[in-house]
């Protein structure tokens, strides 16, 4: 616990850092001083490792011959955080020092209840036996199964890495549109099918055991789980087994399902469509025939592993899957875009910023997943959602790269779980953040013909990075008196319980509204974390990963137009390999731009968070004023609480508008991969 108090800073703005050259300074021979230290308000925790960190800083510095002083080579001065190099990734950096970097303050500027404010209340139960798992890494990232041949995806990609280790232990899925229509696996180099029919622009994609390789490395480096796909229009079993084999080998128990095909009641749409892969003779009954010989051959190879489908957001598709011979053990695969209308039909599942915050929104995901639940329940499988996002319209619209889509998002991950999903992954692109499909939660520099391999995440990656910083518990009742104010929450072993707060009142109208959350037993403290923004329009400083550096060669800003920490980043070349390094951690977001207590990456882990003002230690109720369009995480911690929460919990093994598009090269949707 902080013991030092500090005047409050304003979130999204720094305090005066430390003098840059003392920060570069070696440490003294006899040992760290205390003004050597990183900030000295860390938790006993963060302050014992980045002790260690400078005491070995020290000991390399001390230990052996000392350099030649005439040498004409001085040494490489580090970063703004002592002890760590300059552009250091953030996957190499323990968060809790880039947070004490920033200075945070003890308390969250604007917890404090203000009399007048509108007022709410959330009300929390108690555990019991039937209540659902919370599976820490459950929320993850899909993509399209012919980006498993993108080199980029490699575990030295710095940002890449980055980014899954936000997630902590996520699930990856590789599926989408292209699995049937685009990706061809292949284990003895067979050439690529010419006889396939091609919409425009489009190839197929040869994807390789090496390939697969290189994707698992990525996932051993960064603890993920992973989904593969098999090409289920181009019949052929024994392919979908050889692609098993040659998965298992390479990701070993990483590899947690094999789904087979991608969402089949599309194949075929009618005579016209362009996404047609099957002819009109195509039902469920011929589906459920192939699927259980896809399941055989597979097990012949690969016995015991689990096979998802259907991919799909129909229910008789659902009953067909669960109940085909020979697949177990198998789980139901659910998609769901709920506002998916790019027509002119049904008005409220149009992509507008009124259907993304509106009640009824959240009430339709509610009855799409309860109904996949029950048939879940009814065959006894667990659920999975393997696809996700607010839309799957292309191109730019209202929505896209929003706040308001964020907080969907942060909302949607904890609702779907209450509901017993154990898996969701949140459509997504490798593309570029210009010109690439802009509801994907992460996006790359560069172009759409030549993409890059910096990454940055969108205002939904914030939200998905926030959410999956909640560590492993079990899903506890809450209940929430107002339906623009939802509530989540999570009991951990240590007594402590993350609430998730969202929101759903416009930022540009409403105030902040007093919320009164009364707890089943005496709270000790309260932390708090909050991914907010501007405008319901809002968006996340993610393009920034696709700039060019500047003139000078110094990284770019973390928000447009913010400034530097201190005038020492501008003195050395950024890495032009890695977005997400700790000196753009260190540059606060712009005032009204979509952040996490003001800043991207990294989250601040539950044990730093600042804590909420005015919470009397034996109470069983506090509150707290929450500002219109947030979502926030409120740790409390009980007088019985045996331990702080920490940054990461063991994971279960099994878990302003956007810009318009060039004129006549439309945006591209994640659901296609942007190809």
């Amino acid at each position: 616990m902080r013991t030092s108090p500090r005047p409050p800073v304003t979130p999204g703005r720094t305090a005066p850092s430390p003098n840059p050259s003392r920060s570069s300074q070696a440490p003294a021979c006899s040992g760290p001083s205390a003004s050597s230290l990183p900030h000295r308000t860390l938790p006993v925790r963060r302050r014992a490792l980045a002790i260690l960190s400078t005491v070995l800083l020290g000991a390399t510095a001390c230990a052996g011959p000392q350099p030649d002083p005439s040498a004409s080579s001085a040494p490489e001065p580090t970063g703004p955080v002592p002890g760590v190099a300059r552009n250091a990734p953030l996957h190499a950096v323990d968060p809790g020092l880039v947070v004490a970097a920033r200075d945070i303050p003890e308390t969250y500027p604007g917890s404090a209840p203000r009399d007048g404010d509108p007022t709410a209340r959330v009300t929390l139960g108690r555990t019991s036996p039937g209540d659902e798992d919370y599976r820490h890494g459950s929320v993850g990232l899909s993509l399209e199964s012919t980006d498993l041949a993108d080199p980029r995806l490699e575990e030295d990609n710095h940002d890449l890495v980055s980014i899954l280790q936000s997630l902590h232990e996520p699930t990856l899925r590789f599926g989408g549109n292209s699995t049937d229509r685009r990706f061809f696996f292949t284990s003895t180099d067979e050439p690529i099918p010419t006889e396939w029919p091609l919409a425009k622009g489009e190839k197929i994609t040869k994807v390789t055991p090496t390939d697969l390789e290189r994707v698992a490395a990525l996932a051993r480096r960064t603890g993920t789980s992973v989904i593969l796909s098999a090409n289920l229009a181009r019949y052929d079993p024994d392919r979908a087994a050889d692609l098993a084999a040659h998965a298992r080998a390479a990701f070993g128990d990483r590899l947690v399902g094999l789904m087979i095909g991608n969402e089949p009641n599309g194949f075929h749409r009618g005579s016209d469509d362009p996404l047609n892969v099957k002819g009109p003779e195509w039902n469920r009954t011929v589906y459920a025939r192939q699927l259980t010989a896809y399941a055989r051959a597979v097990h012949r190879k690969v016995p015991h592993l689990r096979i998802v489908a259907p991919g799909a957001y129909s229910d008789p598709w659902w009953e067909v899957a669960a109940g085909a011979p020979g697949t177990a053990p198998f789980a139901l695969a659910l998609h769901q875009y709920p506002l998916s209308e790019c027509g002119t039909r049904w008005t409220r599942q149009k992509p507008t910023v009124t259907n993304a915050v509106a009640p009824q929104t959240r009430e339709r995901v509610d009855a799409l997943v309860s109904r996949a639940r029950s048939a879940a329940d009814e065959h006894r499988v667990p659920l999975w959602i393997t696809e996700t996002s607010l839309s799957s319209c292309p191109g730019g619209n209202q929505i896209t790269e929003t706040l308001a889509a964020a907080v969907y998002h942060a909302d949607y991950s904890m609702r779907v779980q209450a509901l017993a999903a154990e898996r969701v992954t949140a459509h997504s692109s490798l593309g570029p953040c210009h010109g690439g499909p802009p509801m994907s939660p992460l996006c790359s520099d560069g172009t759409v013909g030549s993409p890059g391999e910096r990454f940055g995440l969108r205002a939904n990656g914030l939200a998905l990075a926030l959410i999956a910083s909640i560590p492993q518990g079990t899903m506890t009742p809450a209940r929430a008196g107002s339906e623009d104010l939802t509530a989540f929450a999570v009991s951990h072993p240590d007594g402590s319980t993350s609430l998730v707060l969202s929101d759903f009142r416009d930022p540009a109208t409403a105030g902040p509204r007093t919320t009164t959350v009364r707890t089943p037993a005496a709270v000790q403290r309260v932390t708090q974390s909050q991914l907010r923004g501007g405008s319901w329009r809002a968006t996340a400083p993610a393009g920034d990963a696709a700039d060019p550096h500047g003139a000078s060669g110094s990284p770019s800003a973390q928000g447009t137009g913010a400034p530097a920490p201190d005038d020492a980043a501008a003195s050395y070349p950024a890495d032009p390999r890695v977005h997400l390094s700790v000196e753009n951690a260190l540059r606060p977001a712009d005032d009204d731009a979509v952040s996490v207590d003001g800043y991207g990456l990294p989250i601040t882990p539950p044990a730093d968070r600042p804590e909420v003002a005015g919470v009397r230690s034996g109470a069983t109720s506090f509150a707290v004023s929450l500002p219109p369009g947030t979502t926030t995480v409120l740790t409390i911690e009980t007088k019985h609480a045996t331990a702080r929460p920490s940054a990461t919990a063991s994971p279960s093994g099994d878990g302003t508008p956007a810009p318009k598009a060039t004129s006549g090269t439309p945006r591209a949707t994640t659901r296609s991969g942007g190809q």
